[in-house]
Parts: C-alpha cells; sequence; structure tokens
C-alpha cells in the first residue's frame, strides 16, 4: 500500500487560533483548493475497475484479492447479519460484490484504506481522537443503514456509505490543521468551528473520490434543518442516525428531546418508535460495526 501524502501545515506567522484557522480552510474550500488525501494504490484500482462498465465480477474479484486484507474486511461485511440474513457462509468474493454492489464495495475500500494508511504525519497524541472519529463514523453509519431499511426513505446501501463518510471533514481538519487549539476555552471555541465546517469540506472530498451526488449532498447537508439539495430522506436519515448514536448502548439517553427535530418528524420517529428500533436492531448494529471496523 502507497504513502500518504502529508496534510499537515505549518502554522502560519501570527495565527491566532481556531477563528484565524477556520478562515484559512474557509477560503480553500470557498476556492476549490481544499488539499485533499491521496487514496492508497489498492483503493484507487478498486475504483478504476468499478468505473468500468466492461468490467465483470471476476475482475474486480481479481483486484481486491491482491490485498488480504481488504478481501477479509469484503467477506466480512458480506457476511454480517443485515447483508447476510439467512447466514449461509460467503467465502467466494465474486459473491460478495454481488451481494455488496458495486458502490458499497467501492466505500468499504475507501474507507479500510483511509483506516490504514497515516493521514498525514500528524502528531502521536491526536491519533486516538482519529480512531475516535472511525468508531462514531462506522456506528453511525450502521444506524443509518437500519433507519432507511425501517422507513424506506432512503437505499440502506447509500446511507450505510453516507454515514461511513460523514464525518471524513473532521479528520481533515483534525491532520491539516495550521493551529491546533486545546484546552478550556480555546477548545472549546475549535470544536465550535470544526462542527460548523467540516460537512462543506467532507462534501468536496467526496466530490473529488466522485461519490455519488446524493451522498455529496446530504453530507454537506448534515448540521442542516432542511437540505440544499440531493435526497431529502437520505438528509433525514444521516442526521437521526447521528443523534441516536449515543443513545445504542444507553437507550436511558432517548427521549423526546433527542427525537423533536424535523428529520425525526419527516421519518415518522418518536423515541418510543427509536427505542423499540435501537432495541430490536442492537445485535445486528454491534456485528455490522463489527464487520466495517475489524
Amino acid at each position: 500500500m502507497g504513502n500518504a501524502k502529508s496534510l499537515t501545515r505549518d502554522a502560519l506567522p501570527g495565527e491566532p487560533g481556531p477563528g484565524g484557522v477556520i478562515r484559512k480552510l474557509a477560503s480553500e474550500v470557498a476556492a476549490g483548493d481544499v488539499r485533499l488525501p491521496s487514496l492508497p494504490g489498492i483503493a484507487v484500482r478498486v475504483q478504476q475497475v468499478l468505473e468500468d462498465p466492461r468490467a465483470a465480477r471476476t475482475q474486480v474479484a481479481q483486484v481486491i484479492g491482491a490485498d488480504a486484507a481488504l478481501a477479509a474486511r469484503i467477506l466480512r461485511l458480506a457476511n454480517s447479519a443485515f447483508l447476510n440474513p439467512s447466514s449461509q457462509q460467503i467465502t467466494d468474493l465474486k459473491q460478495a460484490v454481488t451481494r455488496l454492489g458495486h458502490q458499497l464495495v467501492r466505500c468499504t475500500a475507501v474507507s479500510f484504506s483511509l483506516q490504514q494508511m497515516e493521514l498525514g504525519t500528524g502528531e502521536a497524541e491526536f491519533r486516538p481522537h482519529i480512531r475516535e472519529l472511525w468508531r462514531k463514523g462506522t456506528l453511525v453509519a450502521s444506524i443509518a443503514y437500519v433507519l432507511a431499511r425501517e422507513t424506506r426513505a432512503a437505499k440502506p446501501d447509500e446511507a450505510l456509505m453516507t454515514g461511513l463518510m460523514h464525518n471524513i471533514g473532521h479528520l481533515y481538519i483534525t491532520v491539516n490543521a495550521p493551529v491546533r487549539a486545546s484546552g478550556g476555552g480555546a477548545g472549546k471555541a475549535w470544536e465550535q468551528v470544526a462542527e460548523e465546517w467540516h460537512p462543506r469540506i467532507a462534501s468536496s472530498i467526496l466530490k473529488h473520490w466522485k461519490f455519488p451526488a446524493a451522498i455529496v449532498a446530504a453530507v454537506a447537508d448534515q448540521n442542516l434543518v432542511r437540505t440544499t439539495g440531493g435526497d431529502e430522506g437520505l438528509t433525514d436519515v444521516l442526521i437521526a442516525a447521528k443523534a441516536l448514536e449515543s443513545c445504542v448502548f444507553h437507550r436511558e439517553l432517548l427521549n423526546d428531546t433527542v427525537t423533536a427535530g424535523p428529520p425525526f418528524q419527516r421519518l415518522g420517529l418518536g423515541a418510543v418508535q427509536c427505542k423499540d428500533l435501537l432495541g430490536a436492531a442492537a445485535d445486528q448494529i454491534k456485528a455490522l460495526r463489527a464487520a466495517l471496523t475489524s
């Protein structure tokens, strides 16, 4: 697997802190000059073969099989409780590609590669934060899959991909910011700035990687009450999944306040329905999340 391009930039002289940092990042985004991580070779090859309409499943399987760890991830996901309810074990990569579909295979290759490569030369102290972002991403993705399947507001596989990629802007900010605020009010200010701007940065990255327009739009609109374009159902599913992330294993936190927003109303989900849904799907969510991260 190739080395990742370094994303860490030196601090600008006299940079004032979170406000100055975000002005720099915002100007890059507005100009379309976002410095993106380079995908490792295996993800690029998977993307290329999937973009070829003439590519057979055998060719796709051969490309995936060149990386044993990625092949194991694809097989594990294809055998997860959600995607293989018959529990009939899939051991052939061609069958796994058929079960997942090209878009989910592509998304799995991208997310796997991002987890494996070092995103820049960031300090070791930030690696736990990056791991936590991935942990949350896989949990949100698993919840989004359940919500889409049960409400039929979006395609479950697209919801899974959207959840998996929704916080890649946070990853970008963490490894690419020229100034790192820490502690006290500065830390809180940094978190507020990152939360406000990470969807826009994430959508730029996903556009660069040629993700479907509906996924790009949902990621861009994840902090909004109303969508600015794309699939409203997919955006509602993502927003709801993010809100429920902390409630999956602590359902006592789930109340009417959590489900009060318009996305839950449009999905027809109240606190009671969400508790029932999460309770029924808890084991499947755990299994799907493990398949995405192991």
